[in-house]
């Protein structure tokens, strides 16, 4: 047996009228995601001739990050960029997210520190991978691993089953791979997470950055892995 099949048809819920204001953890959005560089590069300006105090640039050119990297000698006046700053070259993909932690509420007046303020409106969000190509329907990754991650193996990934016009193939729910997100970058669907699913998901969450259980995410790892 696997997740999908033991959680069964209560897997995804759709959520009611309203859904696209009130966010909740488990809920499915689109955004633009970054894929996480391995090896940094920088987008470093190519001053014109005409502009001896180098704090003014319209051209740019990609670097590797050298020793001077974040220590450059003169802070950029246009665009803005202090001397402790850089320009990091970064791809990235529009791609369905699923919530984890939905924005705060507002603190109220005091919401300024001595840089700006405190509260942002950001929320965090775990990248979602389809496991075969959508046009094609060509497989991805191998069946061995995918019947591991079924089976809950790996605390860090979870299996999400396709849901027709929203999921459209398998897919892969990498929680090694949160991002924060302006909450007006979000686009949201009415699919969201089921109760049973949710719960499995917050426990796995627990058990991934605490260690910590027993919860329905560790109970039901035991069960599927000692099947």
């Amino acid at each position: 047996m696997y997740v999908d099949e033991y959680i069964g048809d209560g897997f995804f819920k759709q959520l009611p009228l309203g859904y696209h204001q009130h966010f909740s953890f488990g809920q499915i959005f689109w955004t633009h995601a970054y894929y996480p560089h391995e090896h940094l590069e920088l987008w470093r300006p190519i001053f014109d001739a005409n502009e001896p105090t180098k704090t003014i640039a319209t051209q740019f050119q990609i670097t590797a990050a050298g020793q001077d990297a974040f220590r450059r000698n003169i802070p950029l006046a246009a665009p803005k960029l202090e001397t402790n700053e850089e320009f990091v070259v970064l791809r990235a993909k529009k791609r369905p997210v699923l919530l984890v932690m939905p924005e705060a509420p507002p603190f109220g007046v005091d919401n300024r520190g001595y840089r700006g303020k405190v509260q942002r409106r950001l929320c965090l969000v775990a990248q979602i991978f389809g496991l075969a190509d959508v046009k094609t329907g060509r497989e991805e990754f191998i069946s061995s691993f995918v019947h591991r991650v079924r089976k809950m193996e790996f605390p860090q990934l979870m299996f999400l089953p396709a849901s027709p016009g929203f999921l459209e193939v398998d897919s892969l729910l990498r929680l090694d791979e949160l991002q924060s997100v302006f909450t007006p970058n979000l686009e949201p669907t009415k699919l969201a997470l089921g109760d049973g699913a949710a719960k499995v998901l917050r426990g796995q969450l627990q058990f991934l950055f605490a260690g910590s259980g027993p919860t329905d995410y560790t109970e039901l790892r035991e069960l599927l892995l000692n099947e």
